[in-house]
């Protein structure tokens, strides 16, 4: 038999599904909870923390318990635009504040996009948005030779970067080598992804690929970790 604990998460679980909790909404307290499940408030609190660990609850310090959004999540193994990851997952995407800029590449730059100090790249920055909730800044660099003629009318429809670049330039990104690291929200970040200033974000440095290996584009993406995961598999040899 199952412990009670396990129950009792299965039951918030499937009141989660049914929507009787919805998004937003703040779990009864846990004397409450203990009473309609005929438990302990250990129980439930060995219960709430399991379902906070999966992403599906919340504790908002001096509120209660919340019923948190969906996470995206993604597999690592699958390349796929963040526009089709959150279709995918029948969430509705939108993309807000974003620019794109002819300009001179940094030092780093440079190094990374093999561009000269005299050459220029694209700036490409957009706020990407899930069901309403801003989920990632994405930061992209492209080599100005591979887009000439590129401008910001382009991305003013909404439209992934790697659709513009394949239906546009016929510009097919091939693989990706992304490398992931936690850090903390800055200020600026925070008021953007309309999160605490320190909260955990997962920091993305990607490199993409054509099918000739040629690097394209050299992006810096901030997640909310609340709102997204990644899943990497591994297998032996």
């Amino acid at each position: 038999m199952e412990p009670a604990y396990f129950l009792v998460k299965q039951a918030i679980e499937q009141k989660i599904e049914e929507q009787e909790y919805k998004v937003g909404d703040y779990l009864p307290c846990e004397k409450d909870l203990g009473e309609i499940y005929n438990v302990s408030r250990t129980t439930i609190r060995k219960a709430v923390s399991m379902l906070v660990r999966e992403g599906k609850l919340t504790i908002i310090r001096g509120k209660g318990t919340q019923v948190a959004p969906t996470r995206m999540s993604h597999n690592i193994e699958e390349l796929m635009s963040f526009t089709e990851l959150m279709r995918k997952q029948g969430m509705i995407p939108a993309i807000h504040d974003q620019f794109a800029k002819l300009e001179a590449p940094s030092p780093k730059l440079a190094v990374i996009l093999g561009v000269k100090p005299e050459g220029q790249v694209f700036h490409i920055q957009r706020v990407r948005f899930a069901d309403e909730q801003p989920i990632s800044i994405n930061t992209s660099y492209i080599k100005a030779e591979y887009i000439k003629g590129f401008h910001e009318k382009l991305i003013e429809n909404e439209q992934s970067l790697y659709r513009i670049l394949k239906e546009t330039y016929n510009i097919v990104i091939h693989d990706t080598e992304d490398c992931i690291s936690a850090i903390s929200a800055s200020k600026e970040q925070a008021e953007v992804l309309n999160v605490g200033k320190g909260a955990p974000l997962l920091f993305i440095e990607r490199r993409a690929y054509d099918q000739k290996n040629n690097l394209i584009e050299y992006s810096e993406i901030y997640i909310r970790s609340d709102r997204y995961k990644h899943i990497i598999k591994m297998r032996k040899n």
